[in-house]
């Protein structure tokens, strides 16, 4: 392209106006919007992510967007963030350099970029079905990856160290993000089940809270020439103290189709909610480009999603469904959806929401109880709202049995937002829901 092959200097304003105007999610001017397993993403999917992402950062948060193509992970971020792009493709990093200069644009093997536990945020559209080819000389580091092994090519008798793209990214991300940060991605549905994959889903069990997921449609990416189904994943880095612990809920049942846990034995880190699920039946245009905005003010349903994403631990009106990967999957695939819109809270959310956007929960750590507190019974999905003095009663109830960890981080949240300094410990006896103790001091 001749505007990148120009020295900065000898750019003009206007051809890096035209640059923005013409370097787009949607193809721009790369062939189909497609380059090297990465499809380029729909704005709006982009802009929904930062959506659900922006309330929960810090003031002037590190980014890290890996694979950054035509930049429009960029261009919804949060103004005052401090971001840093990889690109392989020395023309993308170019133009993205171009358009954003707010960011640092760096052109390289985004693998090698070696910066863990910095980022608040990493987020992007990796890419997907590829091979990831590594010289083993000089990069002894990546023994210790478990999506990457030693492997010779067939060009050369050369070793490297080899695995699929999709995997390699997410552990590099798991790596890159700080603890209590956030990890984004738009990735392939087959993720849920690939057993070549299997390793990476037990990375985000080990390594990670869920906080949602958000099956997309195959018209998403249909501007490049592709049906493939793909997903939203967002989910939070572990802080080092956290622990796994079993469910206190060992029984339930579901509410269509019989579906029912006699044993259930999940576990999962301390905090963790219950796994969120959403379908987007339309993605705001269908198979052939064309829109499907039926009330044309333009939203779709990813601007409905948006508001299920806020600060409660529980979303309201949403009954912790039978998990899926009971039925299909093993304990690290809850993260997904495993019975391919087959499950109990897949049915029940076609049943509730009809033509979508369909939602719902699955069991995790505990479906909640009912306490009582100044002589009123409160349930532990209703915690809004509380005072210094409020918080500090209620930790006194989160001691004894039957209070299960929605309480606890609750009023965590609350005495953390009142500028309390917080530790937490957790003792779980299987006997019962388990007891928590607490100190809050200033």
């Amino acid at each position: 392209m001749e505007i990148a092959g120009k020295s900065r200097e000898d750019i003009t304003e206007e051809e890096i106006e035209f640059l923005k105007e013409s370097y787009t999610s949607m193809g721009g001017l790369l062939p189909k919007g497609f380059n090297g397993g990465a499809f380029f993403t729909p704005t709006h999917v982009a802009e929904f992510i930062w959506r659900v992402l922006a309330p929960l950062l810090p003031e002037k948060p590190k980014v890290l967007e890996p694979s950054v193509g035509s930049g429009i992970f960029l261009e919804h971020a949060p103004a005052d963030s401090e971001i840093t792009a990889l690109e392989l493709d020395e023309v993308s990093a170019k133009v993205t350099s171009l358009i954003h200069p707010q960011a640092n644009v760096i052109q390289g093997d985004a693998i090698l970029h070696a910066a863990e536990n910095i980022y608040d945020v990493v987020i992007g559209n990796p890419p997907y079905g590829e091979t990831v080819n590594i010289p083993h000389e000089g990069n002894p580091q990546f023994s210790e990856w478990v999506t990457l092994k030693r492997a010779k090519t067939k060009k050369d008798d050369q070793p490297y160290w080899r695995g699929k793209s999709e995997g390699v990214f997410i552990e590099h991300a798991i790596k890159c993000a700080k603890p209590g940060g956030y990890i984004a991605f738009v990735l392939p549905k087959g993720i849920a089940f690939n057993s070549q994959l299997k390793k990476v889903r037990e990375l985000l069990h080990d390594n990670c809270w869920q906080i949602g997921t958000v099956l997309l449609p195959g018209e998403t990416f249909q501007h490049v020439g592709t049906t493939i189904e793909t997903q939203i994943l967002i989910v939070r880095k572990v802080t080092p103290n956290a622990r796994k612990i079993k469910s206190a809920q060992t029984k339930w049942r579901g509410l269509r189709n019989g579906a029912q846990l006699d044993d259930f034995n999940g576990e999962f880190f301390e905090g963790q909610m219950p796994a969120y699920f959403a379908k987007v039946t339309d993605i705001g245009f269908d198979k052939d480009g064309n829109k499907t905005d039926k009330w044309g003010d333009g939203l779709t349903q990813l601007d409905e999603l948006a508001d299920d994403f806020n600060d409660d631990l529980v979303r309201p009106n949403l009954y912790p469904h039978v998990p899926s990967w009971t039925g299909k999957g093993d304990n690290e695939s809850f993260f997904f959806e495993n019975m391919n819109g087959e499950s109990e809270g897949a049915q029940d959310a076609r049943m509730t929401y009809g033509d979508g956007p369909q939602r719902w929960n699955e069991l995790t750590l505990g479906a909640g109880v009912e306490v009582e507190w100044n002589g009123e019974e409160y349930s532990t999905m209703d915690y809004d709202g509380y005072t210094q003095e409020e918080a500090a009663e209620l930790l006194g109830l989160a001691g004894k049995p039957g209070v299960n960890n929605l309480v606890k981080r609750a009023v965590l949240r609350t005495a953390e937002s009142e500028g309390f300094e917080v530790e937490a410990r957790v003792e779980w006896n299987e006997a019962v829901f388990g007891r928590w103790r607490e100190h809050i001091s200033r």
